[in-house]
């Protein structure tokens, strides 16, 4: 039996561990950590997979600007412990939590990610739509994903850490 459930503050070390033991110093140097940097995640959108009581899949969302200041939210890390892997943990897990983002009114995603792997949430590359990242080698790795109807119209810009975005704030909301 498992479910998804929003992380709990008891649940940080074990996280955080999870995602070290998934992601080795990604986790730390990278694009998408220097993006996270100095701030906390998005409110409502760290969420965990228990397995009989067993933490075995995690994901995080971080604020992000882009371009002249609109909201968006980063997604990742996503880990899944190697032990549980290959069961679709990480599907229900990507697809609860942009569900999750959306009905919270957020309107854009960003990851930095294998566009392969993310297309089948709508994902789309980044750079086409002049939306980039400075210090990305790789830049077709950047992908953004519209959570609301128009949010991608005209925007392009880089891609900077924010904030923790406010529900009330206009520029989340627009």
């Amino acid at each position: 039996m498992f479910s998804i459930i929003e992380e709990r503050a008891s649940d940080r070390t074990t996280v955080e561990d999870l995602a070290r033991l998934s992601l080795g110093n990604r986790l730390t140097d990278s694009p998408a950590a220097r993006m996270r940097t100095g701030t906390d995640p998005v409110p409502g959108l760290s969420m965990i997979v228990l397995e009989n009581d067993e933490l075995v899949g995690t994901i995080r969302f971080w604020p992000l600007l882009i371009g002249s200041g609109t909201k968006a939210i980063q997604l990742g890390p996503m880990a899944i412990h190697p032990d549980h892997r290959g069961r679709g943990f990480a599907r229900m897990l990507i697809r609860y939590s942009l569900d999750r983002a959306q009905s919270l009114g957020h309107r854009i995603a960003v990851l930095i990610g294998d566009h392969a792997l993310y297309e089948r949430y709508g994902f789309v590359p980044a750079q086409p739509l002049g939306i980039t990242v400075p210090d990305i080698e790789d830049r077709e790795r950047l992908q953004v994903l519209a959570l609301a109807p128009g949010a991608l119209d005209g925007l392009s810009g880089v891609v900077r850490g924010d904030t923790i975005p406010s529900l009330g704030d206009d520029r989340l909301l627009a």
